[in-house]
């Protein structure tokens, strides 16, 4: 029985279509391959040939083998992660894997699912609720405390940055929008191609209408992310830049919670603070949990910081441990940035609100209170439940804290607020050297994208850099080095359209879609085979 479902093309295709995802998105610079990635899947579900032949589609082996496959390979990383992690014990990561593996792929499952259902009633019309279906899939994976939206559809085209312009307007999903409606329209080129998909008329225009609202898409989109991109580019004067600079110490993590060894974070710190001050800087940032001790509540080390400022006249951002004690008397620790200014005085401070499940907090505690006395390593930080906006010289920032930067809502309501910079602090050493610091850092770039402003992004052991605007990065250090840099970068008050109206215009076009796509599968459409 293996064998024949491990042979059947249901499994195949799910497989190719579920590589070519994984290879499709960041790091690796195979983008264009998310544009014909989900084809050989689509080819199978929406083979009217199956169809005319009896030939029963087993749509859940083709959504597991896509599902698994690609989240597989996404997901490697954690089964090498090394003694730093907080995940322990070690030999629970196998098995870690194989649930958030399976975590991952249960939208895929119900998305496919659901097509499979409506191909059933409709026949090959099902395909028209490919993008509404597989967008609210992808929208579904960000919510409640397992929320993981970890590298959307929409992230593999980071490095195409016309097309990624579309984030300014819809978000990640309307670029995962485009990439879905582009490997739709290959997939109905293919069937027609093989005979499969019935012709729509008779004249030349209708058989190449599919070639031709391809070349249609493609040229449109370019040309306005082209337009975009030139108009965010253009230069600026000095005087509404903000000189930031990027301190990345590298400081061992064995070392850095040892107090013994405090000196080993300080002095790199301040080594490279002093670097970039000398570049200009006037906004210095360092990394997610630099300082692991409340820095307020400790009054050498805060005359210590407070001195660097004042001599290097540089705000310095940092994180930090913040405690405190709740109601009951209990002490309370927080994930939690901190800006203190060349006058030696803070100048805001920010809690981390959304916090990593099984990292951070242990999931659900909410609903069963006895889930937090489970230890699996985690920190168990009190979230935060307000966002800040910092000031440097009348430029107004927000922060997003490790995790936080790969959901969309965070860095857009943040924007909306009123922060025209973003900035991204984080501590991504325990992942080891593995593909995820990559990941991650990518995804941060999206924000900047999205909302069109600039990112600033610091990690303790890389990655980091700084994204502009259109979401080309600059200055991506490595992972394990130690690096400093200043740059100039363009506050942007405002935002963008997607900014100030979020995932709402995406989902009444896609309402509306649906609507028409209703009212037609209620009468006869001649040019499909169901």
């Amino acid at each position: 029985m293996l064998r024949s479902v491990f042979s059947s093309g249901e499994v195949r295709a799910g497989a190719l279509s579920g590589l070519l995802t994984a290879l499709s998105k960041p790091p690796l610079p195979f983008g264009p391959l998310a544009w014909v990635a989900l084809v050989p899947m689509l080819v199978v579900l929406f083979s009217s040939r199956r169809q005319r032949e009896g030939d029963p589609l087993r749509w859940r082996w083709l959504a597991l083998s896509y599902g698994i496959t690609c989240h597989l390979l996404e997901l490697h990383w954690l089964i090498l992660l090394g003694d730093a992690s907080p995940l322990n014990p070690r030999w629970m990561l196998p098995f870690l894997l194989i649930l958030l593996t399976l975590y991952t792929t249960l939208p895929d499952f119900i998305v496919i699912g659901v097509l499979a259902r409506i191909r059933g009633r409709h026949g090959n019309r099902a395909i028209w609720w490919l993008p509404a279906v597989w967008v609210l899939g992808e929208w579904a994976r960000q919510f409640g405390d397992l929320g993981f939206p970890w590298l959307g559809l929409g992230t593999s085209q980071l490095r195409i940055l016309p097309v990624l312009q579309l984030a300014g307007v819809f978000g990640e999903l309307g670029v995962t929008l485009f990439v879905v409606w582009v490997n739709l329209l290959v997939a109905l080129i293919w069937l027609r191609a093989r005979g499969e998909f019935p012709r729509i008329g008779a004249t030349v225009l209708a058989r190449m209408w599919a070639p031709t609202t391809l070349l249609l898409l493609f040229s449109s989109v370019l040309v306005y992310g082209t337009s975009v991109m030139r108009d965010l580019d253009a230069p600026v004067p000095e005087e509404e830049q903000l000189v930031v600079g990027v301190v990345q110490a590298n400081v061992n993590l064995h070392d850095k919670w040892n107090p013994a060894r405090r000196d080993s974070t300080f002095v790199p710190y301040t080594r490279g603070t002093e670097s970039v001050a000398l570049e200009g800087a006037r906004l210095t940032v360092w990394a997610e949990t630099a300082l692991t001790y409340d820095l307020p509540s400790r009054r050498p080390e805060y005359e210590r910081l407070a001195r660097l400022a004042r001599e290097t006249g540089s705000y310095i951002l940092t994180g930090y441990v913040e405690r405190q004690i709740d109601d009951e008397g209990k002490l309370e620790s927080s994930n939690s940035v901190l800006l203190l200014g060349p006058d030696s005085s803070l100048h805001g401070n920010y809690r981390k609100m959304h916090l990593l499940a099984f990292g951070e907090t242990m999931p659900f505690q909410s609903l069963i209170p006895a889930l937090g006395r489970i230890d699996m390593g985690q920190a168990e930080w009190v979230p935060g439940t307000e966002r800040t906006l910092f000031d440097v010289d009348g430029h107004r920032f927000a922060v997003m804290v490790c995790f936080e930067s790969i959901f969309s809502r965070f860095a857009r309501d943040a924007v909306a607020g009123g922060a025209a910079l973003l900035v991204n602090v984080t501590n991504d050493g325990w992942f080891g050297d593995t593909i995820v610091p990559r990941q991650h850092g990518w995804m941060a770039a999206m924000r900047a994208a999205e909302n069109r402003v600039p990112l600033v992004r610091v990690a303790n052991n890389g990655i980091s850099f700084v994204a502009d605007p259109t979401g080309r990065v600059h200055g991506m250090t490595g992972l394990f080095t130690r690096e400093s840099f200043a740059m100039a970068v363009t506050p942007r008050p405002g935002g963008s359209f997607y900014s100030r109206y979020g995932d709402g215009p995406l989902f009444l076009l896609l309402a509306l879609a649906s609507i028409f796509l209703l009212f037609v599968g209620r009468r006869e459409d001649r040019g499909f085979v169901s």
